[in-house]
């Protein structure tokens, strides 16, 4: 950790403007897209009615934006609290694992700490004002449980690593992750749809799953530091037969909810065959972790299903559309 404190203040001190632009970008981890599907199902989800209700573009447009200014003040008010806390540096040292140091740019000193809090505001404004004008482009017509779900969604993101700190508590983390990216999809599709539907809940609650089964597997190769600093996520706060379980139980209910969707919603039977990729690869996932210890390698291949799944999705969304 020492030695990763020492790097970050030299680099602070010969940096350039455009290190702290790039510094910024990677800060901001929007450049993640996947973050970014359920808002992609969300629209494609809409009735063609509410499709064509004046305001929807420009209300989803301001959505995604939202979006962007939640994901941005989640991920750097986390990186900043894993950089103070020293969680980080641990996770990051030397030989210690495979990632890319300047994927933290407070380790590497690309940005500084007061750089990383200003950049917070300003994303946290976005996400504000940016729902606000997604409403006021719906002419305030939303349903309550709208706003409810966007503001309470972005309120409780933030709350990850700082305020109420809720993956400092045994299954927060995992919690937070499903219900806050479930959160995304439906607070917009309520929003222009005004009314709910089974498939877009079902969906919702997929594509947070399977954020789960990503995170739950990159938490295994930081429980070392999690541990350090108090932070509960289950691999840091069980042992290995429990979190190994639990992995298990996501797989099983993600082919559950799969199997929901395609079976008794209005959503075609043969959803199960374009998921049906998705699915191999999460079991492949379960080979290449809980059995073989190669976690970083099961956590891509759990991006992996969770791209192969989004498109999966897509072609059974377009086809209840027409």
């Amino acid at each position: 950790m020492t030695s990763l404190t020492s790097e970050s203040r030299t680099t602070a001190r010969t940096r350039r403007g455009g290190d702290v632009a790039r510094g910024l970008f990677r800060l901001s981890k929007i450049f993640v897209y996947q973050n970014y599907f359920g808002w992609g199902m969300a629209w494609l989800a809409l009735s063609p009615q509410a499709r064509d209700r004046p305001g929807t573009t420009a209300a989803m447009l301001l959505f995604l934006l939202g979006s962007m200014g939640i994901v941005t003040c989640t991920c750097a008010t986390d990186d900043l609290v894993g950089f103070r806390n020293g969680s980080d540096a641990r996770n990051y040292r030397a030989g210690d694992t495979k990632r890319d140091i300047r994927g933290k740019p407070l380790l590497s000193g690309a940005v500084t700490e007061r750089e990383a809090v200003r950049f917070i505001a300003c994303a946290a404004s976005v996400a504000v004002l940016a729902g606000i004008g997604a409403f006021w482009a719906l002419d305030w017509r939303a349903p309550a449980v709208a706003y409810l779900l966007y503001g309470v969604g972005f309120f409780f993101s933030v709350q990850y690593s700082a305020g109420l700190r809720l993956s400092y508590h045994r299954g927060g983390a995992e919690t937070l992750l499903c219900l806050a990216t479930t959160a995304g999809l439906l607070a917009p599709y309520l929003a222009v749809e005004r009314h709910w539907s089974s498939p877009a809940v079902l969906v919702g609650l997929l594509l947070g799953l399977w954020l789960v089964m990503v995170s739950s597997y990159s938490n295994v190769n930081d429980a070392d530091g999690d541990r350090s600093v108090g932070r509960r996520t289950l691999a840091a706060s069980t042992g290995p037969r429990v979190y190994k379980t639990a992995m298990a139980v996501f797989f099983l209910a993600s082919a559950t909810l799969i199997c929901v969707l395609g079976l008794t919603t209005r959503w075609p039977w043969w959803t199960l065959l374009t998921l049906l990729p998705a699915t191999a690869l999460h079991a492949a996932q379960l080979r290449e972790g809980p059995l073989r210890g190669r976690w970083l390698s099961a956590r891509k291949l759990g991006l992996y299903a969770y791209d192969l799944g989004f498109l999966g999705l897509l072609a059974p969304a377009l086809y209840v559309l027409t």
